[in-house]
């Protein structure tokens, strides 16, 4: 198991290093949603970013677990809607880092992996464990035709933010700033938009 792992947007500009210490830090998971995907087609870089039938890989730790070595100043944090999940987004070049809920505090992060960088952290992350809401995949060959590990990868979840509040590593959070608010402005994205970057097959 390797101790870290490196991540960095499309252009290179913000870095991040991801802790490993064990395989139990986090989970791989590939996600099939239709906000996910409609995420993903947002800027123009889906076939990028999704794997065949529109999944999107994401490994799910704890904040304590990564590092921002660079590039903080580029985040900003995009809503599909109102009420929607927090994605973390490189505005220099328009590709996508983490997903957390709107409540930051909680120790959790999904860390969004592009294709490109799958081969190079697959020795550090392992392989996914778990498919989800397989019932949105793009009918494609290639896709899959059911969910896989979706409960597990759900307690694991709740396994590793229990394990952060009751350590303290919940303290550690570089997605927050001293007074306890994100690092990064937050923005609805316009109903015309997404509506635009939602796939055909999910309209």
């Amino acid at each position: 198991m390797a101790a870290t792992v490196k991540k960095t947007c499309r252009c290179g500009a913000v870095e991040v290093t991801l802790a490993v210490p064990a395989s139990g830090a986090g989970t791989r998971v590939t996600c099939y949603c239709k906000d996910c995907q409609t995420a993903a087609g947002l800027f123009g870089h889906a076939d990028e970013l999704l794997s065949p039938g529109g999944g999107s890989e994401i490994w799910q730790t704890t904040p304590d677990r990564v590092t921002i070595d660079a590039g903080a100043e580029h985040l900003e944090i995009l809503r599909l809607s109102p009420k929607g999940l927090f994605r973390w987004h490189a505005r220099c070049c328009d590709t996508p880092i983490f997903n957390t809920m709107s409540r930051v505090g909680l120790p959790f992060v999904g860390v969004v992996l592009r294709q490109a960088e799958l081969d190079g952290m697959a020795s550090g992350l392992g392989p996914s464990q778990c498919r989800a809401f397989t019932k949105h995949a793009r009918p494609e060959p290639g896709a899959p035709q059911s969910d896989h590990g979706f409960i597990g990868a759900g307690l694991r979840v709740l396994g590793r933010m229990t394990s952060a509040w009751t350590s303290g590593r919940a303290k550690s959070n570089p997605l927050l700033t001293a007074e306890g608010v994100p690092i990064a402005p937050v923005s609805v994205i316009p109903l015309e938009q997404r509506q635009r970057a939602t796939p055909d097959h999910l309209r």
